[in-house]
């Protein structure tokens, strides 16, 4: 038998030595994707007003566009639903800019067709 100064050290953990953990926490990136789902919206309630959301829709779209370009990069991004919803709503606001402007031609042809109906 040793004397007790010389004795091996007893396992803390039956044996099992514990290692320092060196976990790198990565966060996600910052995107644009609120600021682009804010211009998409404004771009589709614009959209009424005589097609005057076409300048929000297009911003918003770029801006969607750019969001979802980093969350593709990184699985479960929090942001990857608000940036394809953006991108869906300044669609629809460019199409019913579209919509509305080929009403405002079609009723100035109507207008310009019906007047030539009434001269004698």
């Amino acid at each position: 038998m040793q004397p007790p100064s010389q004795q091996a050290p007893a396992p803390i953990l039956s044996g099992m030595v514990q290692q320092p953990s060196q976990q790198i926490i990565i966060g996600a990136p910052s995107t644009n994707a609120t600021a682009a789902l804010v211009l998409s919206i404004l771009g589709i309630v614009g959209s009424l007003f005589y097609g005057l959301g076409i300048v929000c829709s297009i911003p918003g779209l770029i801006l969607a566009n750019g969001a979802l370009l980093i969350t593709n990069q990184f699985p479960n991004h929090p942001d990857a639903g608000m940036a394809k919803a953006a991108k869906v709503c300044a669609w629809v606001g460019i199409g019913i800019f579209i919509v509305m402007i080929l009403l405002v031609v079609a009723a100035g042809l109507l207008y310009v067709w019906a007047a030539s109906l009434a001269e004698p």
